[in-house]
C-alpha cells in the first residue's frame, strides 16, 4: 500500500509569508482546494486579477511554491451604527471609516491558513493603515449558505470579530 502525500503535507503558516500579490506573479491557482468552490473560481477566471488592476481592493496571498494557499483582499468600507461608539473619547459619529476583509480563501488542506491571514491583516491594518488614514474598524460580511448550512461567522468570533448589531438574530 502507499499513501498520497499532500503537496501542503506538514505545511505551517506564519504572517511573515503573507505577501502582496499582483495580476503579474505568477500564482495559478492550480490544484487550489477551497471549501467554498466559488473562492476558487473567483481566482482562476480572474475576477480578483480584475478587481486588483481596478483599484478595487488589493489581495494579499500565502503561497507554497508556485501554488496558491490562500488569499484575502482589503477595501476600503464604512461602518455605521445606530448609536455613538466613541462617545467616551467625546466623538459622536455614527459612521467610521473601515477596511474591510472583502474575500478570504484558503486551501482546506492547510490548518490555519485562514487565521494567519486574519491576523496579518489586522497587524497591517493597526501598524500600517491606521496611522497614515485614520480608519480603526475592520469589517466582514461573514458569509451564510442556507442551503449547505455553511457559517462562516464562528471563525471570525474565534478571532475577536463582533457584530454590529448584537441583537441581530444568527442563521440556526
Amino acid at each position: 500500500m502507499v499513501k498520497k502525500m499532500s503537496k501542503f503535507e506538514g505545511l505551517t503558516v506564519s504572517p511573515s509569508q503573507v505577501e502582496l500579490w499582483n495580476p503579474e506573479l505568477p500564482v495559478s491557482g492550480q490544484g487550489f482546494r477551497c471549501q467554498r468552490g466559488e473562492f476558487v473560481t473567483y481566482w482562476k477566471q480572474g475576477r480578483i486579477a480584475r478587481e486588483v488592476r481596478s483599484h478595487l481592493c488589493r489581495c494579499w496571498i500565502l503561497r507554497y511554491q508556485e501554488s496558491l494557499v490562500g488569499y484575502l483582499t482589503l477595501l476600503a468600507d464604512k461602518l455605521t451604527v445606530q448609536s455613538p461608539w466613541l462617545e467616551t473619547e467625546q466623538v459622536q459619529y455614527r459612521t467610521f471609516p473601515a477596511i474591510k476583509i472583502g474575500l478570504l480563501a484558503t486551501d482546506k488542506r492547510v490548518k490555519g491558513a485562514g487565521s494567519c491571514l486574519v491576523e496579518w491583516a489586522i497587524e497591517y491594518i493597526v501598524q500600517t493603515l491606521s496611522p497614515v488614514v485614520g480608519v480603526r474598524f475592520l469589517t466582514v460580511d461573514a458569509l451564510y449558505d442556507p442551503d449547505t448550512g455553511y457559517d462562516s461567522s464562528g471563525f471570525y468570533q474565534k478571532l475577536g470579530f463582533r457584530l454590529v448589531n448584537p441583537d441581530e438574530s444568527l442563521p440556526p
